[in-house]
């Protein structure tokens, strides 16, 4: 689910911050404009960073990396996963 060690430089693309969940509330990832996040998956907690490559974000944990695709305040991932940027 999760790879290597990648760059936690935000790349290509605007910026990406803010908390992003799923319906049920059970996955959560928030990103920081530094290029690190936090994944909240089942009640654990993960540290990641994340870079982005155009509608892609790759987020990066010890776990691996998950790729993200973005259209406009949703997150699409592996096995159906659909995030949908919380409200401030």
């Amino acid at each position: 689910m999760f790879g290597g060690v990648l760059s936690a430089a935000a790349g290509c693309g605007s910026a990406l911050t803010g908390a992003y969940e799923d319906e049920a509330g059970k996955t959560t990832y928030e990103f920081r404009s530094d290029g690190r996040a936090s994944i909240s998956m089942l009640g654990t907690m993960v540290d990641a960073e994340y870079r982005l490559d155009g509608d892609r974000v790759l987020v990066t944990s010890p776990q691996g990396t998950v790729v993200l695709t973005r259209r406009e305040d949703r997150l699409y991932g592996p096995m159906g996963l659909e995030l949908v940027r919380r409200q401030r």
